[in-house]
Parts: structure tokens; sequence; C-alpha cells
């Protein structure tokens, strides 16, 4: 049976259509944008974990003192100031392993070695703790702790500690620019100041 040819004048053609331009530069533009949102947010969730770090050692610090004092009736002091850090001054990407020998980071008479702080491994902090007695030596009058001072007492009444971890986490050099932890005998409260930087 034979078949009628169609006229090439009466076949259909179908357009193909593709993506315009304008589509493109939008679809590259939303992938930007999400991009830097998520390299934000990732960022954001490393810092936070270097500080969880510091939070954690501050707190086992201060178990470590509360374990020495039950022994001896006194707080270790095993810094001298709270800007002698151990096991190093901290460092932009740098990390050190806990439990080197102390040098000039154990100036206050007690060795690091006499708390026993349990880490898991290399530290970006550095860590200095330093305590005293009624009637002995008077803690610092106050660190600055996101542009308020954190006050300490001048006369206390009964034995004290305070804990500091510094650590640089944005590579901005100065000591104003780290990220400092804090705790003390005096609050069970952890207070950070510069977080993230």
């Amino acid at each position: 049976m034979a078949h009628r040819l169609q006229k090439p004048s009466t076949v259909t053609r179908r357009r193909v259509r593709g993506f315009t331009l304008i589509e493109l530069m939008i679809v590259v533009a939303i992938v930007g944008v999400l991009a830097v949102l998520a390299v934000v947010g990732y960022r954001k969730l490393v810092q936070a974990s270097h500080v969880s770090e510091a939070t954690g050692m501050v707190q086992s610090i201060r178990v470590a003192q509360e374990g020495y004092h039950s022994e001896t009736q006194q707080y270790a002091n095993v810094s001298g100031n709270l800007n002698s850090f151990y096991p190093a001054a901290p460092q932009y990407q740098v990390v050190t392993a806990w439990g080197a020998a102390c040098t000039t980071a154990c100036s206050g008479g007690v060795p690091w070695s006499a708390l026993p702080v349990h880490v898991d491994g290399p530290v970006r902090f550095g860590y200095a703790t330093i305590a005293g007695i009624p009637g002995g030596t008077a803690p610092p009058a106050s660190v600055t702790v996101n542009g308020q001072p954190l006050t300490f007492p001048q006369t206390p009444a009964t034995d004290w500690y305070i804990i500091a971890a510094e650590g640089d986490l944005d590579g901005t050099p100065g000591a104003a620019n780290d990220t400092n932890v804090y705790g003390t005998s005096w609050s069970n409260q952890i207070f950070v100041d510069h977080e993230g930087q």
C-alpha cells in the first residue's frame, strides 16, 4: 500500500530550546551566594570547636585545682601570672603537645604536672592558672571580657584561683585580638572574650 509523502512545507519543526544567558547567570549567582554562606558557616563551626577546646580545658583545670585543693588545702599557683602560657604562647594555626617540660610558664612554683589535667591531644590555646590564699598575694584587679571589666576581689576571704586560656584563631597580630577564656574560683561561669578571633 502506498503512503502519501508530505511536502516539506507541511512538516512541523520542533524548536529545541536551551537556557538563555540570563538564566545561566542567575543560577551561577545563586550557587555563588550559597557557596559564600557555606564557607562562612563552616569557618564559624571550626572556630566554635576551637573555643570549645579552651572551655573544656578551663573546666578540666578547674576540676584539677579543686582536687589539688582537697589534698593540700590550697590551690596550685602554677603560672605566676596570667601571661605565662603553657604549653606555649598562642600562635595562629599552631598546635602544641601537652606535657612538655615547664620553662617560664611554671614561674609560680608548682609544676603543671601537679595538676592532674587530662588532655586528648595537642592544644591550640596557651593556658595559665594563678592562685593565692586570703591575706596573701592579691589577684589582678580585673581582666576585660568583651569590653567589660571582669573584676576580682582584692582582699579574698578564701583561697582563690584564676584560669586563663589564650589563642590566636584568626591570625590577626597582637594579643588584644586573641580569643581569651577565663574561669575563677568565685564563679562557675566560663567567660569568653573575642570569640573566634
